[in-house]
């Protein structure tokens, strides 16, 4: 009897999400008819799949799409304005924040600077800056908030070591916002948010196993395997920094990349792509600096495809070239991954913080189970070009 009420709740569930993500990919209301032929679905399931939508709020009732002789055929759409979720990324110089619709599609977004330092009350901050960009957006639709910070995040949100955050290690991170917020609340560490954002909706889109290489102030390496961020036993995965005495480069300062021919990675890279050749120079030592542990790696992990950000979008190959290069050297083997630059760039973890949050908390965000995470509206907008 069990078994038989549990294939009947899932058939349920499935038909469900089948008629919602129907409604959710058109432009306008549809009737009865239109998504029994779009699901496939009989006319009477649909109608009480459209009953359980309706009552959990959903779908509602809207002018039908067509209009024609007679008395003219209800029509439903996806209420996707009636939640949001949201996604933060928390860093030393300020935070991003996106606020999207249950539909994924951006309705706001704004960036902040600290006052002094960065910390946790810079979050519901950079949410009320978002809300307020996006027309004094409600709040309290909120039904999620995904969160990216730097350093080692436990599975419970606890941030347990950071260089860049020193301040915040040892909090609860995530219990403190959920009380804080009244919502939901998923924490994750930034570099591996941004590597699961490239892999579902950027250059790594289509492939199932990605490394993500991120030089910025800092060196950062995050993998995702068969779609899923790897963290690891002790969620360690990707946190080469943390090998005692281990230095990316000769000029490395614990952690921070320094530079000679520019203050910056992406002003280095900027001047390389004019034609700079001390800057081309500096670049290409660099890349064969580390291209050893980028090949150790490789070899670990065997992945598809490589993404690599390092400046601005139209910079990109001075970077590309000379580390696709160095790395090749490295290797004995012949194949080895495409290097590609990020689609995503400085929005990658913001993108993946709220995907990120579709993803854990999807239940609670929509009243159905198995529904997919709509990571293709999340990253459809983006203006994709990097700083």
């Amino acid at each position: 009897m069990d078994t038989a009420r549990g294939a009947a709740q899932a058939e349920r569930s499935a038909n469900q999400v089948a008629c919602l993500r129907f409604l959710a990919d058109a432009d306008e209301a549809r009737t009865v008819g239109a998504i029994s032929e779009g699901t496939g679905l009989s006319r009477p399931t649909v109608h009480a799949v459209l009953d359980d939508l309706l009552e959990i709020g959903l779908v509602e009732a809207a002018s039908p799409a067509t209009v024609g002789p007679g008395r003219p055929a209800r029509a439903f759409r996806f209420a996707r304005e009636t939640g949001l979720v949201a996604g933060v990324d928390l860093g030393p110089r300020g935070a991003r924040a996106i606020i999207c619709d249950l539909s994924g599609r951006r309705m706001g977004y704004a960036e902040l600077e600290p006052e002094r330092k960065a910390d946790l009350s810079l979050i519901p901050r950079a949410l009320e800056a978002a809300a307020d960009a996006g027309r004094s957006i409600d709040l309290g639709r909120l039904r999620a908030v995904g969160v990216g910070l730097p350093g080692v995040v436990e599975a419970d949100g606890r941030l347990r070591a950071s260089l860049a955050m020193p301040d915040l290690v040892g909090l609860p991170v995530a219990e403190l916002l959920a009380k804080d917020l009244g919502q939901s609340i998923v924490v994750d560490n930034d570099i591996k948010l941004a590597a699961l954002a490239e892999q579902r909706g950027g250059a790594g889109r289509g492939y199932s196993d990605v490394v993500y290489l991120q030089i910025g102030h800092r060196l950062s390496v995050s993998i995702v395997l068969n779609g899923v961020i790897r963290q690891g036993r002790h969620r360690l995965a990707g946190e080469l920094g943390a090998q005692r005495g281990m230095r990316w480069t000769r000029n490395a300062q614990r952690g921070q990349l320094v530079w000679s021919v520019r203050p910056t990675s992406a002003e280095v890279l900027s001047a390389a792509a004019a034609g700079d050749v001390d800057a081309q120079a500096e670049v290409e030592d660099f890349c064969a600096q580390i291209a050893g542990r980028i090949a150790t790696v490789l070899l670990v992990v065997d992945p598809e495809v490589v993404v690599v950000r390092g400046g601005a979008l139209q910079d990109s190959g001075a970077l590309l070239r000379p580390l696709a290069a160095a790395v090749e050297q490295e290797l004995v083997f012949p194949e080895r991954p495409p290097f590609v630059a990020s689609a995503l760039g400085r929005e990658a973890v913001v993108l993946g913080a709220v995907g990120n949050a579709f993803d854990r908390c999807s239940s609670g965000i929509y009243g159905v189970h198995d529904y997919p995470s709509p990571w293709a509206d999340i990253t459809h907008e983006l203006e994709r070009t990097t700083q």
